[in-house]
């Protein structure tokens, strides 16, 4: 039986999205039944007092940042698994949060895993003011689930969005994983077909990347699993494409589509270059000019009881500036704006860039439109070549020395904090 979103109220299109939907708040949930073989996420065994413990520091942190008067226009729990809270803690961190931010928000998205979803847990949420849910299906082939560590079967998939159609839940949205070692066309077209019969607001279709320390990438260095040639992930992301447009859903950013209700607000504002806060153990934060994370420790966490100590403390200027709008913008559709990065930083792309710029466009890679530089379908296949190039001519000919390397401007790390990711 196909599951449809109700999507009751908010047919948002693209053209009425808000222009400024910061600042973000992203709540940092990191509990794990099992780590998935790809993930590298800071995440932690579930240990029931322990999560309770979590909830009440994360309350204690979130009261903070209200009363020292910040407020959100966009929340985001994600995790780990949000959804393996015990319902008590549920209850409490979802309520904290609305009593302090629900009013004047413009979108509250909560991840939860197939496995433990609950028709309580999600009345629960909508009670409390969530209006869109983001599922991690990956894939709805059985072979890939296995050996992508997902603790759920394609079937379940299903009955959770059947679920969430007949509560009620405002928007959905599903994550694909298109590259895993033994996907074949065949795989791609039951997923589409998946995808049809499920019918989600939105779509999030990330490339497998193999991150160093995760199991994915032992069984690679020891031989033990083959990657897909690159030939062979183009081919199958070509595929997803071609078969979500044909079903209705607009490409809005390298990885992510929608069909209904709008884009990913949340993420835009990382695209975007917006302020967030991020709390928990190991959640990232961009405000008042800074970058920092928490230190990423759960017991620590706890044990700071709403002060948790931060690391990584930087705050980008100049250069790191340019390199932030390029490697986040032109994940973008609508691609970076040239003028406002110049006015923003002194620096003119175009005059340190034209020739870079003019053979890429002349490739069909980019778009140069006045004072826009946009990545077209050909040029997000390979969209990190891109970046990595501009930014390596930006530090030849300015003082941004040393910093390209470090530039993560693939799937896995879309704001330069892969913590609050939308996965």
């Amino acid at each position: 039986m196909a599951a449809r979103s109700t999507n009751q109220g908010l047919a948002r299109e693209r053209s009425e999205a808000p222009n400024n939907p910061s600042p973000g708040l992203y709540v940092h949930v990191p509990f794990c039944r099992s780590r998935c073989t790809y993930c590298d996420f800071h995440v932690a065994s579930i240990r029931f007092p322990v999560m309770r413990d979590y909830v009440t520091a994360l309350v204690s942190e979130i009261t903070r940042h209200a009363a020292l008067g910040f407020i959100p226009k966009t929340i985001f729990i994600g995790g780990g698994t949000p959804s393996a809270l015990d319902l008590d803690s549920w209850d409490k961190l979802l309520g904290t949060l609305s009593d302090h931010f629900r009013s004047g928000l413009l979108e509250w998205t909560v991840e939860m895993n197939p496995e433990s979803i609950d028709a309580e847990k999600i009345e629960l949420a909508l009670s409390h003011g969530v209006d869109r849910i983001s599922t991690g299906a990956q894939t709805f082939d059985e072979s890939g689930l296995s050996l992508l560590g997902r603790r759920h079967d394609a079937q379940r998939v299903f009955e959770v969005h059947q679920c969430m159609s007949e509560l009620g839940v405002p928007r959905t949205s599903l994550d694909l994983i298109v590259g895993w070692p033994g996907q074949d066309s065949e795989s791609v077209k039951k997923d589409l077909e998946a995808v049809s019969l499920i019918d989600p607001d939105h779509v999030s279709l990330y490339h497998l990347s193999y991150e160093q320390g995760t199991w994915l990438h032992k069984m690679l260095t020891r031989g033990s699993i083959e990657p897909l040639l690159d030939e062979s992930c183009i081919d199958f992301s070509r595929q997803f494409l071609q078969g979500l447009s044909e079903q209705g859903y607009q490409r809005y950013e390298v990885s992510n589509l929608f069909k209904r209700g709008g884009e990913s607000l949340h993420n835009l504002n990382y695209w975007q270059r917006g302020t967030y806060l991020g709390v928990g153990s190991g959640a990232a934060s961009f405000h008042a000019g800074e970058r920092w994370k928490n230190r990423p420790d759960v017991p620590a966490y706890i044990s700071a009881n709403g002060k948790p100590e931060r690391v990584d403390v930087e705050r980008p200027d100049g250069f790191f500036v340019v390199f932030e709008r390029i490697m986040l913008g032109l994940r973008l559709i609508e691609g970076i704006d040239l003028a406002k990065i110049q006015a923003e930083t002194g620096y003119d792309i175009i005059d340190r860039c034209s020739s870079h710029l003019r053979r890429y466009e002349q490739q069909g890679f980019l778009v140069c439109d006045g004072d826009a530089i946009r990545v077209t379908a050909k040029g997000f296949e390979i969209l990190d070549a891109i970046i990595v190039e501009l930014l390596e001519q930006l530090e030849r000919t300015g003082d941004g020395i040393g910093i390209v390397e470090s530039s993560g401007s693939g799937d896995s790390d879309p704001h330069l904090a892969s913590s609050v990711m939308d996965r």
